[in-house]
């Protein structure tokens, strides 16, 4: 990877006639290394390009290539960063393409007279990537996407998606991966490494707080400093520090006041000079509302240019008039400008070679399959109710089988050769009830209704569940070994979600048919078994009825594939949850103030006040002894697990500070009968001090290989004093406080019965002093205990 970092960095200087000296040799640079050179080579280069020049890179030009100096113009993706073409001056810098989405390269798959297809790999979504707990895995995801990237002309990914999951309503909530900031973080990390070793630029996204969609171009969330910095802030804080993905895409929403893309405290003083972020922030598509404030904010690239969605303001006749009146310093504008030439001097479009539009499609579906079956969740499994046996006969139902659900609508959507419904894939695993599987089949192509997204970008379809006589269902349970019921779901960029039927509850047909093929097959001693094919969170109070759940969330293009290998037993499921399923909608900390107020009577959603503070999901529900219905962390597998063992093995925080650290190891024994993976995580319990703490907190995590029967894997954990740190937002610090610790290894949130192992801090620990009064809230409002935000 280096070596080929070097080459390209030479070649592009020796293009540009800059004649510079790189200043490397060999394979042996460091990324750190590889970037001060193109940092370099960059300052020069901006030295020489006009006003007009540095202004065009600022502004985007949308999503079109008309006009602009760009060697790969692709179809179908979000727009591009502007080049530059100056003979005079020997400078030629090529336009930068940019596409979406989480779940893979989004472009167009057909294009206008051209016979040839560019499909792109479905992944599995973000929230079922993360329930994989797997690092390594996620990140053999990312080479296959930064494959198709460079294959298809494709610089940079705007992707991952790191907000948390606030509440399960959320429309996007399938884009992100957690509740919790260290999953977010590890996993994200994961992905920014595979992909920038492919030579093409992560966009981690959306800094900060895109927590719902509703309103987002202009809606002001409410957030104290101590909920940003340990929630939502967190996760690409640790990102950048440990991976330092490329780009960062600032979010829509304002925080306490002021655009994302406006704060210099937000994007300057903490994202830069706290946390040493080296790349380019980009704005969202048509953010914000003053195109000067984004610059001198330290928000680089403006995307896209033209005309604002909101604010009709051109941006470049903006920036113009901001060098005319002083309110925008040229060193403002080349200090942005060569941030991002920096980073467009490092992508493949600097190499100028041809596209090969050739990825491995074959190889890569492999992978993405492999991923859903690691990440899918056996949420039930009552009497060994599953794995089923291949081969056997199996009724199907529910029209989610035919209405198989690969991803999300939006931005987040991927346009792959194919797509593997339910169906396709029990069938090849099993005996499928033909009488009924035609059936299915007949009333989804006469019922189904198509829907254009709300952007245009997607094509779905949405049906209704066929009404089936008792006589089919009694005959079904007759001839059949056991039943497989779907339920799909659709969510996407845009719009939120909602507490109604056929969204986080059951339409009155999928809850008769969960009860009337559970009635019939139970009638008679079989097993029923529902696959849930969703975006997220739903209500479960059907659970009772059922003897097995298989949450399969979306998984990609291989979907059917890996529900039936989950289900047959070829793939033992070792996923388990990053998000909390609450027993009712009501129980979320967040339930009433998700939905947001209208503070200014213009009837929009205007203000989210976040009230639950730091109490977010399984924080929450752990501190006030909440009941869930499957909390976080939680999934089941094949056989079973025997955790030995687990014991200190250091700790250095009372002698090193903030440099310190924990670290623990426990032995994972197979115990069962099957081959099978497990995840075992460490959350810690810290002292009540100066600071109020959730009860448990997920500190660390690992998973084991896969652990024949009677088989064991010791696993190590490390737990960095900044991950044990809380803020102290009054002393603008990060502080670990004195006292006794705990530490549970478990195998989810719920650790009854787990043995403690304790550890002690000695004296306060000051792990890092930060920007005074940086995010604070606005006048009015102030923080409780627990970081949530009360009006005055």
């Amino acid at each position: 990877m280096e070596c080929r970092n070097n080459y390209r960095l030479n070649s592009v200087a020796l293009a540009v006639g800059l004649g510079l000296v790189m200043g490397l040799s060999g394979c042996s640079s460091t990324p750190a290394e590889t970037d001060q050179a193109a940092r370099e080579a960059a300052q020069k280069m901006v030295s020489n390009m006009t006003m007009d020049e540095k202004l065009n890179i600022l502004v985007g030009p949308g999503y079109h290539a008309d006009g602009i100096n760009a060697k790969n113009k692709v179809q179908g993706t979000a727009g591009y960063i502007n080049g530059v073409n100056n003979p005079a001056e020997e400078i030629d810098l090529p336009a930068v393409v940019l596409a979406d989405g989480p779940a893979g390269i989004r472009i167009d798959a057909n294009r206008k007279d051209d016979s040839s297809t560019y499909h792109a790999t479905a992944f599995p979504v973000g929230v079922l990537l993360a329930s994989t707990w797997d690092t390594k895995l996620a990140e053999k995801v990312a080479e296959s996407v930064g494959q198709e990237a460079k294959a298809y002309g494709v610089d940079f990914w705007l992707a991952p998606g790191m907000n948390i999951q606030r509440n399960p309503l959320n429309g996007r909530n399938f884009e992100y991966y957690s509740e919790d900031p260290l999953v977010t973080a590890k996993i994200a990390e994961a992905i920014t490494d595979g992909v920038q070793k492919e030579g093409v630029g992560v966009t981690i996204k959306h800094l900060v707080a895109n927590n719902s969609e509703t309103n987002r171009f202009n809606v002001d969330n409410i957030i104290s400093p101590r909920a940003l910095r340990e929630i939502y802030l967190r996760g690409f804080e640790d990102t950048v520090q440990t991976a330092q993905p490329w780009a960062i895409m600032s979010s829509y929403n304002k925080v306490n006041g002021e655009f994302t893309s406006q704060r210099r405290d937000l994007l300057t003083d903490v994202l830069r000079n706290e946390w040493g972020f080296r790349g380019l922030v980009m704005s969202d598509w048509f953010a914000g509302d003053n195109s000067v404030d984004m610059i001198n904010a330290g928000n680089d690239a403006i995307q896209p240019g033209g005309v604002n969605l909101i604010t009709k303001e051109n941006h470049r006749a903006a920036l113009e008039k901001g060098v005319k009146d002083g309110s925008l310093n040229e060193s403002d504008i080349n200090l942005s400008v060569e941030r991002i030439v920096t980073q467009m001097l490092k992508v493949p479009a600097a190499e100028q070679q041809p596209l090969t539009n050739q990825p491995n499609l074959d190889k890569h579906a492999i992978i993405s399959r492999m991923a859903a079956e690691e990440g899918m969740i056996l949420l039930k499994n009552q009497d060994n109710a599953l794995p089923l046996q291949t081969k056997q006969s199996v009724a199907m139902f529910g029209i989610a089988q035919q209405l198989t659900q690969k991803g999300g609508t939006g931005s987040g959507d991927v346009h792959p050769d194919h797509l593997i419904t339910i169906t396709q894939g029990m069938s090849a695993e099993f005996n499928l009830d033909q009488d009924l599987m035609k059936e299915y089949q007949s009333w989804y192509l006469k019922k189904r209704v198509k829907h254009t997204g709300k952007f245009g970008i997607s094509t779905t379809y949405s049906c209704n569940e066929p009404r089936l006589t008792s006589a089919q269902f009694t005959q079904a349970a007759k001839d059949n070994q056991s039943a497989v019921v779907t339920i799909s779901r659709m969510a996407g960029e845009g719009t939120d979600r909602q507490i109604r039927r056929a969204d986080y509850l059951l339409t009155h047909d999928e809850t008769r048919l969960i009860k009337n093929v559970s009635q019939a097959f139970h009638a008679v001693g079989k097993k029923v078994i529902v696959v849930l094919n969703i975006p997220g969170v739903i209500d479960t109070s059907w659970s009772k009825h059922v003897d097995g759940i298989v949450l399969a969330y979306m998984p990609g293009e291989e979907a059917g594939y890996a529900v039936a290998n989950v289900l047959s037993g070829k793939t033992n499921p070792s996923g388990k949850l990053t998000q909390t399923f609450p027993l009712n909608y009501s129980d979320v900390p967040s339930a009433q103030s998700f939905f947001g107020q209208d503070t200014d009577g213009d009837k929009q959603v205007d203000t989210n006040y976040y009230n639950e503070g730091i109490m977010v999901g399984y924080r929450y529900y752990t501190t006030a002894n909440k009941p869930v219905a499957y909390p976080f962390g939680y999934g089941l597998s094949y056989t079973q697990f025997h955790y030995d063992n687990a014991h200190v093995k250091g700790n250095t925080v009372n002698n090193v500070g903030a440099s310190g650290s924990v670290s623990l190891s426990a032995t994972i024994e197979n115990t069962g009968e099957s081959t099978g993976k497990e995840v075992a995580e460490v959350y810690i319990k810290a002292p009540q001090g100066k600071l109020v703490k959730p009860a448990i907190e997920l500190k660390a995590f690992a998973k084991t290989e896969a652990l024949e029967p009677g088989q064991k894997e010791t696993l190590s954990f490390t737990i960095p004093a900044k991950w044990l740190a809380s803020f102290d937002d009054k002393a603008n610090q990060w502080v670990i406080e004195p006292g006794q610790y705990q530490a549970y290894i478990a195998p989810s949130s719920d650790i009854t019965g787990i043995k403690p192992l304790n550890f002690s801090v000695k004296k306060t620990v000051i792990v890092a002093n930060t920007t005074p009064n940086a995010l604070a809230l606005p006048k009015g409002y102030k923080e409780d205990n627990a970081g949530g935000v009360v009006i005055k």
